[in-house]
This record gives C-alpha cells, structure tokens and sequence, in this order.
C-alpha cells in the first residue's frame, strides 16, 4: 500500500503584535508557486472556514478577527498545513505544545476512548450483584468519611450517554488517588433503598474504571444528564461508597429568591453580570471562559461549583476551575449548550442572581437586551 505523502506544512509560534498580521515564513513560499494570483486565503479549523486578505507574504485583513475568535495568546504555536489553492487548515497549540482544541476537552471526551480500550483489557464480564438489604447490619462497620490532602472523600458526576451503552464510569484521577482505589478490584456502593452494589473495579495506565455502571443506573432510574455522587465511607480491601442523586431544584439550594421573581429588564442589572457572545471554542472544548475581572471581583476564583438556570427555570449543575491563563466553566456546559440550542455567535447575559456556598447564575440565552459589558458593582456572597 503506497502511503500518500504529508501535505506542506509550516509551525508559527504567537509573539508580540501577532494581532496586525501574521508572515508566512520565506522558506514555505515553494510550496506556493503559481498560487501568487491568490490574493485571499482561507484559514480552517474545526468545519469553519475564515477569509484572510493576503498583503505579499503577509496575513491582514481578517487575521484579527481569526486571533480573536480562537483566544490566541503569546506562546501559542500554529501550525497551517496547505491543502492547495491558498487554504491551510489550523491547529492551535498551548505554551505546554498540547494541542489545545484536546487538551482540556480530552478530559471528559477521552473517558469514552479509555473505556473501549479497557473493555478489551479487562472484560467486565460480570454483571453488578445486586441485593436488597433489610438492614444495615449487612455491611461492615462504617467509618466516618475523613478528607485526605486531596479533600476527596467524594465525587460528582453527571450521568454521560456512554455510562448507560457502554456500561463504566472513569474515575477522577485526584479521586482514585487519594482513596487508594488503583489496581483495586471491586468496590460495594450502598444505594439510598438499602441495596448493595458490587461492581468491579479495573486499572490501566493509572486510570481507574469502574464497571457494571449501566445496569446500576436503570436500578436507579437514573437518565443521560441526571447528577450524582458518590462518598467514600469506608476504604479498605473492598471499599464501600454511599451513593446520592444530587436534587437539582430551587428548594433544596435553599435559594430565598426564585429566578421568576426577579425583576426584568433593566431592574435586574442591579444582579452582577456581564455580556458576551458564544465563541468558536466554546462548542469544540465544551467548557466556557468567564472575564477574569467578573471573577476576582465576585470571590469566584476559589469556588469549585456553579448552578446554571436557562430561560425554562432548569438548573444545571457546572463545575468551575483553572485552565492555564482562564477561569470558567470545565464541566456540564455540554448538556447545558446542547438542552437549550446554544450556538456560535449568539449574545448571552451571565446574571449572577445568588453568591452563597454554590453560586447560582441566570444565562439569559440569545440575549437582545443592551447593558454594560461586565458590572462593577459585586453580589456578597451570603
């Protein structure tokens, strides 16, 4: 089989003033000939196509707007690869040479790769026992749930599509770490009707799955975008876990003022909030970049977890954290932008309504109304 061979390519590293254009280097002006007629190029990346005015050898016109689309930043590397007639597809790494469309999103997409890989490995052949326990007497003595130097007696996760077809759960890494669980082979979950779960437990590469999850969520009645946790109460050769669905209403946040009651249109810019639209990276990586001044001035930087509630009064459950220079959303933005038709380009308002112990933001989607970009004015956390 003849192998076809690679299409030119060229590696540009971001440095300053990156913003007003961007040069083709000369020794990639080869690969060009009997293209120079060409006075526009097209940039490529993820399905979507960007028309770039060619200045010599020299990317203008159009440049800025691609750089701002994709939050390129110093020390960010590019690669263009010609695919002929003037159109080069990108890919876009970080300063850790990560590719950087993966390298935050291979956190949650990777699981479902992982799993395939251990499926082959491991075989979980056995299916979840499950027994209806009349006391608790049928369990080991519990031990109260202590949290390491991680703070990990516990997890949360919502439940993937691939938990109830292909039948794992990855464990977090910090998780499984923290509790001793790699190259462990079984684990007892403890339901909230008294039932007993042993599912088993498989390890590759120090990544920690755990099997017989699909059967387990239809026992509890659980469906794609449900959320749960699970708490370590004891750890030892099988450790034991309590399990929780994590009741996603206004009643149980303890929230005083429910989202109908808050004054419409201009009243509510009292709320903290800012104004933005949806950007390229926003459906590719799943996650969502929130302004830092937005965050530093509403205490956000050391909180781990966020509700969001759209246009309907749903809540949804996102977690919050650090990705190298950004602070946002990491998880629960994909079910969240796929229930409510998020797009590319739509302007949202983020209304931070309620700063106690979970913040709870209203995301006002196709946002039409006009404000301030971010306010000044912060919510006290309660």
């Amino acid at each position: 089989m003849k192998i076809p061979p690679m299409k030119p390519h060229f590696l540009k590293p971001i440095q300053p003033g990156f913003k007003h254009g961007l040069k083709i280097p000369i020794g990639f002006l080869k690969y060009l000939k009997g293209h120079e007629h060409i006075k526009r190029a097209v940039l490529r990346r993820a399905g979507k196509k960007w028309l770039v005015k060619l200045n010599g050898q020299r990317f203008e016109e159009g440049w800025e707007k691609f750089a701002k689309e994709h939050d390129l930043q110093l020390g960010d590397m590019l690669v263009f690869r010609h695919e002929g007639n003037m159109e080069f597809e990108i890919t876009i790494f970080d300063s850790s040479h990560c590719d950087r469309e993966y390298a935050e999103y291979l956190q949650e997409e990777k699981e479902a790769h992982t799993v395939e890989e251990t499926c082959k490995k491991f075989e979980f052949k056995d299916k979840p026992n499950s027994n209806i326990m009349s006391t608790r007497k049928a369990f080991p003595k519990e031990e109260s749930a202590t949290y390491n130097s991680f703070g990990q007696s516990h997890f949360k996760c919502p439940v993937r599509s691939y938990f109830l077809s292909k039948g794992y759960l990855r464990l977090p890494k910090k998780f499984a770490t923290a509790n001793g669980l790699i190259n462990k082979k079984s684990v007892i979950i403890r339901d909230g009707r008294q039932r007993s779960w042993n599912l088993r437990l498989a390890t590759h590469n120090s990544i920690v799955h755990v099997g017989g999850v699909g059967e387990f969520c239809i026992a509890n009645d659980l469906k794609e975008g449900d959320y749960m946790s699970f708490e370590v109460v004891a750890n030892g050769e099988k450790p034991i876990w309590k399990f929780h669905v994590i009741d996603l209403t206004l009643k149980t946040l303890d929230v005083t003022t429910r989202i109908s009651q808050i004054p419409a249109s201009t009243s509510a810019d009292a709320n903290p909030h800012f104004i933005s639209t949806i950007k390229p990276y926003t459906p590719t990586k799943a996650i969502l970049y929130l302004p830092m001044d937005f965050v530093k001035l509403n205490g956000l930087m050391n909180r781990s977890e966020m509700i969001l509630v759209d246009e309907k009064q749903r809540l949804w459950l996102a977690q919050l954290g650090r990705m190298q220079r950004h602070f946002g959303i990491t998880s629960g933005w994909r079910q969240f932008e796929k229930a409510n038709g998020v797009q590319v380009g739509d302007t949202y308002k983020f209304e931070l309504i309620n700063n106690g112990t979970i913040p709870i933001v209203h995301f006002h989607c196709k946002y039409t109304g006009k404000g301030c970009q971010v306010s000044q004015k912060p919510l006290t956390r309660e």
